[in-house]
């Protein structure tokens, strides 16, 4: 017990230490360019940071993003229970939706942004890039845990009549929530920076991106940074977040 706390002490002190050793070589190398549209230094960052979180519409811009992942995650996420569901019914269900999956997977993030674009208004773009891009993520992870049961424990619970509802709730449903939970955090990552991405090019009035792209046109590069590190502190939090819910999840195994 002693060893494994000193070991997890151990890490947090050389993670803090590599962050230290990073700053400081950023903080050098942007005294020695001299040039803050290349590569601004800490305080400058810092200080648009701050200026970014005083003003009036900072808390609607990170709302709007934090809220076009959220509802883009949870749309893939119904849309892969159903049709994962189907999938494991019939195959021929399952077979159809391979090509699309893997075209899906295929496609650079970009291309799907623009294609959003010119099929849909900048508003909506993001909701259906996020969806489009988390989906097969979620798809061939809830109709894999599926798959994966164990064929005896369907076969026991045929033979002892157990009805359909309490398969779905005691074997089906707690074996997709294993699985999903496992990867949320990581999948709801990439829904934020596929959106914050669908944000920049389309430039809805309210967003990450938008305001991203509006330091681009300024060259404002240090403001890009300060975004970034906000970004990055939402990445974090989800992160928490997952290592609480799997936690929770898995309580039965300590």
């Amino acid at each position: 017990m002693k060893e494994s706390i000193l070991c997890k002490n151990k890490d947090k002190i050389e993670v803090a230490l590599s962050c230290v050793i990073l700053l400081f070589l950023w903080q050098i190398i942007a005294l020695i360019v001299k040039n803050d549209i290349y590569l601004p230094t800490i305080d400058q960052v810092f200080r648009n940071l701050n200026e970014i979180v005083e003003e009036e519409r900072f808390l609607s811009d990170i709302s709007m993003t934090i809220g076009r992942t959220i509802i883009s995650f949870f749309i893939a996420l119904i849309v892969s229970i159903i049709v994962s569901v189907a999938g494991y019914i019939s195959s021929l269900i399952r077979n159809f939706f391979k090509p699309l999956n893997m075209l899906a997977q295929s496609i650079p993030m970009m291309i799907l942004v623009i294609l959003a674009l010119i099929w849909f208004d900048k508003d909506n773009a993001p909701y259906i890039v996020g969806v489009m891009i988390t989906f097969p993520i979620l798809y061939e992870a809830i109709l894999g845990s599926m798959i994966d049961i164990d064929k005896n424990l369907i076969e026991m619970a045929n033979i002892y009549n157990i009805n359909i509802l309490d398969k779905i709730t005691r074997i089906y449903l707690p074996t997709i929530k294993f699985r999903i939970v496992s990867i949320i955090a990581s999948t709801i990552s990439l829904a934020l920076k596929i959106v914050i991405a669908g944000e920049v090019y389309g430039q809805p009035d309210y967003g990450i991106g938008t305001m991203i792209q509006v330091e681009k046109v300024n060259f404002n590069t240090s403001g890009i940074f300060a975004w970034l590190i906000i970004i990055v502190l939402i990445s974090v939090l989800l992160n928490n977040l997952q290592k609480l819910m799997l936690r929770r999840t898995f309580s039965w195994k300590r």
